[in-house]
């Protein structure tokens, strides 16, 4: 292990005895500081409507750097400074690789997109100083060498830097980008686009538990670990976009309460909820729920013409079925281990083919939860969705 790593992190680490007053300070940020960025990032798409695409292509982005980080950790296989008795974690972490670090990789690569957008250059300065103070907490708490974070910034800079670099590109050579976009919002308008979507899906999963971990890393299914988190930034994303858009069928208090239970699935997948059982949290769950069962009542008469909402409801009947797919899928094991329907030499395939499919449907649904947004905003089957397919129809023939 290079001594310049290991010195600095002597310098910059609680060790054994840390200051009860940073370690709080450091504990709260190591937590609390992906929702900063997260709020951050919603802000944005809520105050700066013109900058929801590039929001989007962040957490993207940030998706990305966490499968790409976690794939580069387990191939290295560096440990983190508690595994090795530097320091005890005073913030609790699994005994996984920390080369490069996730949390670094990501806040950088969302920091840096900012940064070279010129109208962004001020929320980037801001997602910056949250990742270098982020940088610093992990440190000092004892689950970070300063050169994961070190890496991390790299990677971060790379992808971004490439991101950018691809998009100028992109821009230069689309002649017409409006009619280049104007099949796939057909296609993504369509009343097939939920279930085809879920069946590419479940392909995936099915690719990635027959080789795991012969070819794949255990840790890319594991909880915290890319899908996961892709999964939590995904529902962010979805939330962010639904803010931004305008649709003409939702009113601000609708979208308001959707935002809401899209933030809650996403702090479920992030686990959020152990822990967490005040009613004032779950309070606005509840009124959100309720909220939009009363509209949903309220608008039954117009649901019941339902070959007018065919796709956006097709959608939605996908996205409570693979809910309930994954709820079966967690409860299987289980259920099979108590019946002895297993042998022991098909146990370990068994148990990573189950475990992909139950975590890739998970990432399915806050891509759905985006197709739905997709579809009521620009593709819908009433008045002014015929109006937005005609208008695409348009441009992409002129």
């Amino acid at each position: 292990m290079n001594s310049l790593n290991l010195a600095l992190f002597d310098t910059l680490a609680a060790g054994f005895s840390p200051s009860p007053t940073l370690l709080w300070f450091a504990s709260a940020i190591a937590r609390g500081s992906s929702w900063v960025c997260a709020a951050i990032l919603a802000w944005v798409a809520w105050r700066r409507s013109a900058h929801c695409n590039c929001v989007l292509a962040v957490l993207a982005a940030g998706g990305a750097a966490s499968l790409i980080s976690h794939e580069i950790a387990a191939s290295i296989g560096m440990p983190r400074p508690f595994m090795v008795g530097l320091s005890p974690a005073h913030v609790p972490h699994g005994a996984r690789a920390g080369l490069p670090s996730t949390h670094a990789s990501v806040m950088f690569t969302m920091a840096f997109i900012l940064l070279l957008q010129r109208g962004l250059r001020e929320v980037g300065l801001l997602v910056l100083a949250v990742a270098t103070v982020t940088a610093w907490s992990r440190i000092y708490a004892g689950i970070h060498f300063p050169f994961d974070i070190a890496a991390g910034a790299l990677l971060g800079a790379c992808i971004a830097g490439a991101l950018v670099a691809l998009h100028a590109v992109g821009r230069k050579f689309a002649r017409t980008p409006t009619a280049a976009l104007a099949w796939p919002l057909r296609a993504l308008a369509a009343g097939t686009a939920g279930p085809s979507l879920v069946l590419v899906f479940g392909f995936a999963a099915a690719w990635i538990g027959l080789n795991t971990p012969g070819s794949i890393g255990p840790a890319v299914l594991e909880e915290s670990g890319p899908v996961e988190k892709s999964t939590v930034l995904l529902y962010l994303a979805a939330a962010a976009c639904l803010a931004a858009v305008r649709v003409a069928s939702l009113s601000r208090l609708d979208k308001t309460a959707l935002c809401i239970v899209l933030v809650a699935f996403a702090a479920r997948e992030a686990d959020g909820h152990l822990g967490h059982h005040d009613s004032l949290v779950f309070a606005p769950i509840a009124v959100a729920g309720a909220w939009l069962a009363r509209r949903a009542w309220s608008a039954r008469d117009a649901l019941r013409a339902w070959w007018q909402w065919r796709p956006e409801a097709t959608t939605l009947l996908t996205f409570a079925a693979v809910i309930g797919t994954a709820i079966v899928l967690d409860q299987l094991p289980a259920v099979l281990a108590d019946q002895d329907a297993l042998s022991g030499r098909s146990t370990g395939l068994y148990r990573y083919l189950v475990l992909s499919f139950e975590e890739v449907l998970e990432l399915a649904l806050p891509v759905l939860a985006l197709l739905g947004i997709v579809q009521a905003r620009w593709g819908g089957n009433r008045g002014a969705g015929r109006s937005a397919r005609a208008a695409l129809s348009t441009s992409a023939g002129s």
